[in-house]
């Protein structure tokens, strides 16, 4: 695994093995976050998911999904 410079928490740390999502969010998480991170967000996923009572199999609450793990890991939002 290589270091990156996490957006989150602002240190350099061990980033993740392989891209967690397809496409540019995947990419943005695997350049930009360190796994200590990625790790808080997958608990912080599933209190969202059950908060707003997202299915992540439809389209506009995995935008929604994606959204909040871009603010939650400090990412460009679109």
């Amino acid at each position: 695994m290589s270091e990156v410079s996490c957006s989150r928490c602002g240190s350099t740390a061990e980033g993740l093995e392989r891209t967690p999502l397809p496409g540019e969010p995947g990419q943005a998480v695997l350049a930009q976050t360190c796994a200590a991170c990625w790790r808080e967000w997958l608990d912080m996923q599933v209190k969202v998911i059950n908060e707003y009572q997202l299915s992540p199999a439809r389209t506009e609450h995995f935008d929604f999904l994606i959204k909040e793990m871009k603010t939650f890991l400090s990412l460009p939002v679109d």
